[in-house]
């Protein structure tokens, strides 16, 4: 029997190793999962974590264990942001109709499918205070990726599935909640970012301000 896990909601299966090489919808989500050759070491057999192509993880040291308290983060769809956190207390904000609002208070708002990016605005601190120093770019996966959005702050990161990019739609996004979020003296000064935000570099994964 070859053991696999889902990619898209994390369930562990069983497969006949026959299946090796095939594609089959998985039994908990419907999402596909292709079954990976039968480990050929001795002894029982190795659990494969079989991840969809186009979802390709990074090595988990390359990814987020944990949001940075000091950080602001975005989750943005195909064209604008629909989640913010802070660390205040209150967890991840969601997009409904009125603004925003907590996830743990609007569950039925959470899409269970969908492209996502979660962006992450890294600051530090000047002399005059906060400033804007890096944006970076994860995906995330493609389903259940947004339910994790009322539990705990941290859970969003157990779907991310590897470096991300924003499109036009998404940069205009994000400069525009910038502006929502912080006072200029926060972001006007960050060059680097404010030029990733603006130019039609769609394969970048972010930026990051150079200090002095």
């Amino acid at each position: 029997m070859i053991r696999v896990k889902c990619p898209q909601c994390g369930s562990r299966l069983h497969a006949k190793d026959k299946l090796a090489g095939q594609t089959r919808d998985c039994p908990q989500c419907g999402g596909p999962i292709t079954i990976p050759p039968p480990s050929e070491a001795d002894g029982p057999p190795t659990e494969i974590i079989q991840t969809n192509p186009a979802e390709a993880r990074l090595p988990s040291e390359e990814l987020l264990k944990r949001l940075g308290r000091a950080n602001r983060y975005l989750i943005c769809d195909a064209t604008s942001v629909v989640a913010t956190w802070k660390n205040d207390g209150r967890g991840w904000m969601i997009r409904i109709a009125s603004g925003f609002a907590p996830a743990r208070r609007n569950r039925e708002d959470l899409k269970p499918s969908g492209q996502f990016v979660l962006v992450e605005l890294a600051m530090e601190t000047i002399d005059a205070g906060l400033r804007l120093a890096a944006i970076e770019c994860y995906r995330l996966v493609s389903r259940f990726a947004m339910t994790r959005l009322d539990k705990g702050d941290d859970d969003i990161l157990e779907a991310l599935a590897g470096r991300g990019t924003l499109n036009r739609a998404q940069k205009n996004a994000v400069r525009q909640i910038l502006g929502e979020l912080f006072m200029r003296e926060v972001w006007g000064d960050s060059a680097d970012v404010l030029e990733y935000l603006a130019n039609a570099d769609y394969h970048s994964h972010g930026s990051r301000v150079e200090t002095s």
